[in-house]
């Protein structure tokens, strides 16, 4: 009875292998192809793109995918359904291998919609040059407000906007060229202060969730300012690199003005 059990649990282990070794030698054997559909549901930021993978006799996948994808890769076989949040072209490539090759394919395609943009909450600018409470230098780089003594050589050139008073009753944000600031390679930013007919309202600023309302503007930097009774109101920026963004005043006091900022993610 005892040697009956042997053989029949040696002959279901032979099997097993079996079977594993004809998994494997039909893969292999299968022509190595990279191929894959692609589905875009939605519209930009909230695009949904859904993959459906069609290749043959890979043991390995890698993905990478373009600029806007919630995930920049992946080594799944079908990846899950990828949110992007930038408009207009977007890539996705599939590498496939086996141990004796490997094959690619790129495909190009186009995502409706806007930008996303990112959104900062409740900074607090000092209204005085040295504070050592508040900082009155912003970068979108770090995300940080920074202080006068926390200027380097290093960070200088992440500095995007510089902001300023006059009395603590009139108030600009200006470009971090400005030679008052002495900020080391500092780059160029161009605001509007001050308008008397906001291209964008404070209602407007609350109510964007992408950049539709800034793609299309034109930033040509004036030397203004807003006063106590403009507040709350609204500034417009553009940064070196293109990104425009407005900034929401709320609040002010005899020592900080506290602002919300949004900006074009790209």
């Amino acid at each position: 009875m005892k040697r009956l059990f042997f053989l029949g649990f040696l002959a279901s282990i032979l099997f097993v292998s079996c079977s594993k070794d004809d998994d494997n030698n039909n893969n292999e054997s299968t022509p190595l192809k990279a191929d894959f559909t692609v589905t875009v549901t939605g519209e930009s930021p909230n695009a949904k793109v859904a993959i459906v993978n069609n290749s043959t006799g890979a043991t390995t996948y890698s993905w990478t995918f373009g600029e806007g994808a919630d995930i920049s890769s992946s080594s799944d076989k079908t990846p899950a359904i990828i949110t992007v949040d930038k408009s207009g072209d977007f890539s996705i490539k599939l590498v496939v291998k086996n141990s004796t090759s490997e094959k690619e394919l790129s495909k190009n395609i186009t995502i409706n919609g806007n930008n996303a943009i990112v959104e900062y909450k409740d900074v607090e600018f000092g209204l005085n040059a040295g504070d050592d409470t508040y900082g009155r230098l912003f970068s979108f780089e770090t995300g940080l407000i920074y202080k006068d003594n926390e200027i380097t050589n290093d960070n200088g050139s992440k500095i995007h906007l510089a902001f300023g008073s006059m009395s603590n009753t009139m108030y600009y944000f200006e470009s971090p060229t400005v030679k008052d600031y002495n900020i080391p390679n500092a780059t160029e930013t161009k605001v509007i202060n001050y308008e008397s007919e906001p291209t964008i309202s404070v209602a407007t600023f609350d109510e964007m969730t992408d950049d539709r309302e800034l793609s299309g503007l034109t930033i040509e930097g004036t030397n203004d300012s807003f006063g106590n009774s403009s507040i709350p109101g609204t500034v417009l920026f553009e940064i070196s690199t293109g990104r425009k963004g407005v900034i929401k005043t709320k609040s002010v006091d005899d020592k900080k003005l506290v602002v919300d900022i949004k900006i074009q993610k790209y």
